[in-house]
């Protein structure tokens, strides 16, 4: 691999990445009639907080279309929350809906997940599914990130991973290589700055951190940059 390996970001909101940056553009399924053509590359999915929302057939349609185009790379965000968005059991039932369009695709999965890490463990166990789960945002700690992993999920970190002194600083330590990733979601902050605070808490350089994440990305999604 090149020494020069872009910087990944898999989980963003912003329409345009930086230079040396390829950023996995977080697409809500409701927005899809605003995109025609969709962005390369993204992920598409209905957010937990609008599980209330009507599903229909030709949005359930909708989904699998847009899973099948090779600019989308995963089903995301979508999940569960404990904090917001309409009862658990709606979000749980749209979540599985959803999860099975991924499944029969078997495209990687970006999930949301508040204070409901347990349910979405036990989803998991149930399911048996084999495509890649990746919780972003994680801002637990190594325990929680130990149980995670060995229920198969991999762990995507942001912004506060730059707080100095920050559980999942140390939480970030008992990722393996193969199971880690970088964001900024909806923070101001650059993904460069996110992969140095990283590459400090890893004690190993910048290039050689987004050596090991490029080939997490080329693998875990089949994109070759």
């Amino acid at each position: 691999m090149s020494d020069t390996a872009p910087y990944i970001d898999i989980h963003t909101h912003r329409h345009a990445p930086a230079p040396g940056v390829v950023s996995v553009f977080s697409l809500g399924l409701e927005q899809l009639a605003l995109h025609p053509a969709l962005p390369r590359y993204c992920s598409v999915g209905r957010h937990p907080w609008n599980a209330g929302d009507v599903w229909t057939e030709e949005q359930a349609h909708a989904l699998d279309v847009a899973l099948g185009d090779p600019a989308c790379l995963a089903l995301g965000e979508v999940g569960l929350d404990r904090h917001r968005g309409p009862e658990l059991g709606l979000q749980r039932a749209v979540l599985v809906e959803q999860l099975d369009a991924a499944s029969a695709r078997q495209c990687p999965v970006i999930l949301h997940c508040v204070r409901a890490h347990a349910d979405l463990m036990q989803l998991r166990k149930q399911r048996g599914d084999e495509n890649i789960w990746i919780l972003h945002g994680f801002t637990g700690h190594g325990e929680l990130a130990g149980q995670l992993l060995r229920m198969g999920f991999s762990l995507s970190f942001g912004e506060a991973l730059l707080s100095t002194g920050a559980k999942v600083r140390e939480a970030l330590t008992h990722v393996p290589p193969d199971r880690m990733f970088f964001e900024t979601d909806e923070s101001g902050a650059d993904i460069q700055a996110i992969y140095r605070g990283a590459a400090e808490v890893l004690r190993m350089p910048v290039d050689a951190l987004r050596r090991l994440v490029y080939d997490n990305f080329q693998r875990c999604f089949g994109v070759t940059e």
